[in-house]
């Protein structure tokens, strides 16, 4: 008969246990798939910040060609100016000449013409563009091509939101990129 009790002793000692063996299962599976579904989100985000940055030196790349095709030295000068007049989160607005192929467009025309192509570009991928000296370059007239998206304004200062630093390092909090243009 101390066999029986025993056996009793054992079982009511062991009711519950199932339960909170299934509860801790619950709770390591809800911290797995807790964990994967955060691995997702970073995942999405990633691939929107690559093409995001495909898209802006696409963009860049574009505009740097333009500018080594207009030869002209009054028309590459004039790309900076043109292209930072362009340079807001609104849609430009088209100049008024280069757009008739019947009429010769003048270099400084052409440049406006290339910043308003670019800049509509940008604009409709969410990204704004910029073009102005790079910092520390005093000789070889180095220019800075600038495409910025989300928070960041493609500047060159010691903001928060500028893209690059006035030191020529990226602002680790920006979302841009930069490409040198001769």
């Amino acid at each position: 008969m101390s066999i029986n009790i025993r056996s009793h002793r054992s079982r009511a000692q062991q009711q519950g246990v199932g339960m909170v063996e299934v509860l801790v299962a619950m709770l390591l599976l809800a911290i797995g798939v807790l964990g994967f579904s955060i691995l997702q989100v970073r995942a999405v985000e990633a691939t929107y910040e690559a093409g995001n940055r495909s898209q802006a030196m696409l963009v860049l790349r574009g505009l740097a060609e333009e500018i080594r095709a207009n030869s002209d030295s009054v028309g590459q000068s004039s790309y900076p100016a043109a292209v930072s007049g362009f340079n807001s989160s609104s849609a430009p607005t088209a100049p008024t000449s280069c757009n008739n192929v019947t009429t010769a467009c003048s270099p400084t025309a052409m440049a406006t013409w290339d910043a308003y192509q670019s800049a509509l570009a940008a604009n409709g991928l969410g990204i704004q563009i910029n073009m102005t000296t790079c910092p520390g370059d005093t000789t070889s007239n180095r220019q800075c091509l600038l495409a910025a998206w989300g928070k960041s304004t493609p500047t060159i200062g010691t903001g928060s939101a500028d893209c690059m630093q006035s030191t020529g390092s990226y602002n680790a909090a920006a979302t841009c990129v930069m490409m040198e243009a001769y």
